[in-house]
C-alpha cells in the first residue's frame, strides 16, 4: 500500500474442479494490471461509491451546470432522472448496468399507442443522459464497454415516426383572413383579459418573435424614438443577437405599457414579484379568447410566426415590389440559414430600414383586416 506495508488480497476459494490454481493465475495477473493502471482496490472489486450510478448522475449533472447549460434544461436533466432512472438504477455500480435493463427502461418511456412524439423525444433525451453519465465511467477506464451503444437505434427519431404516424407537429396559427379579422376583433373587444396580457399579446402578433422574448423584454432594449428593439445572443435560439423592428402600431402598445410599468425593468413585469410575465400566460390567454375556448387548438403565441410568414409569403409580389425579400423575411423571424458555409462567411445582414419597411407593412395589413385598437 502507500505506507509500504504488505497486503494480501483474497480472490476466491480454491475448489477441486471449479477454481483452479490457473484461473486464480490469470484473474491475479488481470488485477495486478488494473492496479498498476491507477485503480484502486475499491474500484476494481466494485466497492467504490463513486461508479455507483446515482452518484455518476451527479458528476454529469454538475458537469452540465458547470457548462452553462439553462436553469431550465437543467431541470429537466434532473427531473428525467428522477423520473426514470434513480429507481432502478440509482444503487446500481456502473458495471452491473446492462444493456437489456436500459432498453426496458426506455421502453416503458416510449409508449407508441399515445400517437404522439413527446414521449419520444423523452426517451431520446434520456438515452442522451445515459451515454453522458456512462461516459464518465468509460473515460475512467472503470468500464470497457458503453452499455448504451446501439440503445438510439432501437427507437425511430421524432421526423420518421411522425411522418409514419402522420402527426402535423407545426405549432396551431391562424393563416386565413376571416380568422384573423375574428380574432383581431375578439382580442380588441375582450374586457376579461388583464390589460397587460392584452398588449403582451399585440405585440407577440406584431413584432412576430418568440413567445419568451416577449414576456422577458426589457425596457433597457428598447428606444421608442429609434424603434428598435435589441434582444442578445443570450437570450435568443440560435444564440445571435437579434434586433426588431418596431412599426407604429408596436410604437403604441410599448408607449401604452410604460404607463402601467413605470420604472420596472421589464416591459411587462410580473405582478407580485421582481420578475417578468410568464410566456404561458400569453398562451393561455389567447386559449381562453372568445366564447367556449374559441381558438384553442387554433391560435397559439408561437403560432403568430407562422401567421406571420404566411402572409409575407402570399404578398411575396408586393413585397419585392418595396424591396422586401425572403432574406428580409427571415431576418425578422431570427431565423439562421441553413447553409452553414454561406452562415459562416456571409457578414451582411437585412439593413434595419428594410426590416422596419416590412413590419410597418404588416402592421398596416393587419390594421386593414380589422382596426387593431
Amino acid at each position: 500500500d502507500e505506507n509500504g506495508k504488505k497486503k494480501h488480497i483474497k480472490i476466491k476459494e480454491f475448489r477441486e474442479g471449479i477454481y483452479s490454481v490457473a484461473e486464480a493465475r490469470k484473474d491475479a495477473t488481470k488485477l495486478l494490471k488494473e492496479l498498476e493502471s491507477g485503480k484502486d482496490i475499491a474500484t476494481i472489486k466494485g466497492k467504490n461509491d463513486k461508479y455507483l450510478f446515482k452518484n455518476l448522475f451527479e458528476l454529469y449533472y454538475a458537469q452540465k451546470e458547470k457548462n452553462g447549460v439553462s436553469a431550465g434544461t437543467l431541470q429537466h436533466i434532473r427531473s428525467r432522472f428522477e423520473r426514470f432512472l434513480r429507481g432502478s438504477l440509482g444503487d446500481k455500480d456502473a458495471k452491473n448496468i446492462k444493456y437489456s435493463d436500459l432498453l426496458a427502461i426506455c421502453n416503458a418511456i416510449f409508449n407508441p399507442s399515445e400517437q404522439s412524439s413527446s414521449r419520444l423525444e423523452t426517451t431520446h433525451r434520456t438515452i442522451s443522459d445515459l451515454k453522458g453519465i456512462f461516459s464518465i465511467a468509460l473515460k475512467d477506464r472503470y468500464i470497457d464497454f458503453d452499455p448504451c451503444f446501439g440503445l438510439s437505434s432501437e427507437f425511430p427519431s421524432t421526423a420518421k415516426y411522425n411522418l409514419i404516424n402522420q402527426n402535423d407537429t407545426r405549432m396551431p396559427s391562424i393563416t386565413d383572413e376571416i380568422t384573423l379579422k375574428a380574432f383581431i376583433n375578439d382580442l380588441k373587444s375582450n374586457k376579461t383579459i388583464d390589460p397587460q396580457t392584452k398588449r403582451a399579446i399585440y405585440l407577440q402578433i406584431l413584432c412576430a418573435n418568440r413567445p419568451i422574448n416577449t414576456a422577458e423584454a426589457k425596457w433597457a432594449d428598447i428606444d421608442l424614438e429609434k424603434k428598435t428593439w435589441d434582444i442578445c445572443g443570450a437570450e435568443m435560439k440560435q444564440h445571435l443577437p437579434h434586433q426588431i423592428a418596431l412599426s407604429d402600431y408596436a410604437i403604441k402598445i410599448l408607449s401604452e405599457q410604460k404607463l402601467f410599468s413605470g420604472d420596472k425593468n421589464f416591459v411587462f413585469p410580473a405582478s407580485n414579484k421582481d420578475g417578468h410575465l410568464h410566456r404561458d400566460t400569453i398562451g393561455k390567454a389567447i386559449r381562453n379568447l372568445g366564447s367556449k375556448g374559441k381558438y384553442a387548438g387554433i391560435a397559439t403565441s408561437h403560432g403568430f410566426r407562422a401567421t406571420f410568414k404566411t402572409i409575407c409569403s402570399e404578398h411575396e409580389a408586393e413585397l419585392m415590389q418595396i424591396g422586401i425579400g425572403e432574406k428580409i423575411v427571415e431576418e425578422c423571424l431570427s431565423h439562421k440559414e441553413r447553409n452553414q458555409v454561406r452562415f459562416a462567411y456571409e457578414r451582411s445582414k437585412a439593413t434595419f430600414e428594410k426590416k422596419l419597411i416590412l413590419m410597418q407593412w404588416y402592421g398596416d395589413y393587419l390594421n386593414s383586416i380589422e382596426p387593431l385598437f
